[in-house]
């Protein structure tokens, strides 16, 4: 993995091992992860020791999807 930029990637529908072995190197070799919401079931499996930050709060600050993906970006 690169040290410079952003890279994006799915959880999947929430099984934990149905990432794909490289998203999984990637969140072991990941620093700190920015998730769209912490309410999603593979964020417990996640490495142990990463820093996680999510959005959660302009779900709750927000009634549109619109809105809060135009904040999150």
């Amino acid at each position: 993995m690169s040290s410079h930029g952003i890279t994006l990637l799915g959880l999947g529908p929430g099984n934990p091992d149905q990432l794909t072995r490289e998203a999984w190197q990637l969140l072991q070799s990941a620093d700190e992860v920015y998730l769209r919401t912490r309410q999603h079931p593979v964020v417990a499996a996640l490495p142990a020791g990463l820093s996680i930050h999510s959005f959660d709060e302009l779900y709750e600050q927000h009634e549109s999807f619109d809105v809060v993906y135009r904040q999150i970006v």
